[in-house]
């Protein structure tokens, strides 16, 4: 059966009309809302890939030199030890529910850390704010001591780290006995704790590990050389969590482990991974550090 040509015009004007806008061009809304959606996407994957993998941290200070300098800004790779959500909603202190899940990988000597300040160690408000950056210089289980100014770790003096283009291990700078945690006065070696591991108590080692058996929850007393804890005489303490010893490459002027002691393996973000941007403090651009892999 034949159909009219009229029929066919007709038929043929309402598919192009179907396929125009209001204002006359085909398609204009559709490819809007696939643009806002492709944005929305993306938006959200940036969202997620800051929180969970990468985040970027400045530096404010010379303690890590020569490895990192300041007004050095890095990337954070959070992947590697424990992969956390934001714990707090942005730009306040309200608290949310989090997650956390183990990392694909693990904490080693050498590696250089972004963690938090450890809250039982004392220190101003902006410490307890404040992220640092160090090298991992002991980890769960090492020996720690304190020798003529200087941190051995497992009997070996941790050295200096060079400057570029010079192989030669520098000496750290030594630090008086009197500035340093009371964990390290006495010279003595010290073992990182780790959960599971237990101390031996006497009200000398309770006074000084008080802080961080605190910081676990457990209170501490001693009366007439007896150590009591949460009221309970105790000749010893298991602890419950892992931690690890951390110190600055610029020994001369860092603030680390050997001021406010071990580190709670919970208050690592992540390791240093790449500097993506670098001023010097007259502003000028360090183009040479860009895209440098931090060892």
């Amino acid at each position: 059966m034949a159909i009219p040509e009229e029929a066919c015009d007709a038929t043929a004007n309402q598919g192009a009309a179907g396929g125009r806008s209001e204002n006359g061009r085909p398609g204009g809304q559709r490819r809007l809302r696939l643009l806002l959606r492709v944005l929305l996407i993306a938006a959200f994957v940036l969202v997620l890939v800051r929180i969970f993998v990468l985040e970027p941290y400045s530096i404010p200070t010379g303690s890590m030199r020569p490895t990192i300098l300041e007004g050095d800004v890095l990337l954070v790779n959070k992947l590697p030890y424990t992969i956390r959500s934001i714990e707090h909603f942005p730009f306040t202190r309200m608290p949310i529910p989090h997650v956390e899940i183990p990392g694909f990988g693990r904490l080693e000597r050498g590696d250089i850390v972004v963690f938090a300040y450890p809250s039982y160690a004392g220190g101003t408000m902006e410490d307890d704010e404040r992220q640092f950056v160090k090298r991992c210089a002991a980890i769960m289980g090492d020996t720690i001591q304190l020798l003529d100014g200087r941190i051995r770790v497992n009997g070996r003096e941790v050295p200096g780290v060079p400057d570029e283009g010079d192989d030669e291990l520098r000496r750290r700078t030594p630090v008086r006995n009197n500035r340093v945690t009371p964990l390290l006065r006495s010279e003595e070696p010290v073992i990182v704790p780790y959960a599971g591991y237990e101390l031996q108590l006497d009200s000398a080692t309770a006074a000084n590990w008080r802080s961080l058996i605190e910081s676990e929850g457990t209170r501490v007393e001693y009366r007439n050389r007896i150590v009591f804890l949460n009221g309970i005489p105790a000749l010893n303490y298991t602890f419950h969590r892992d931690y690890f010893f951390a110190l600055g490459d610029n020994s001369g002027i860092s603030r680390d482990s050997r001021f406010f002691g071990f580190i709670p393996f919970e208050n690592l973000i992540g390791q240093a991974w790449m500097i993506y941007w670098s001023r010097e403090p007259d502003g000028k651009i360090r183009w040479d550090r860009i895209g440098t892999i931090i060892r």
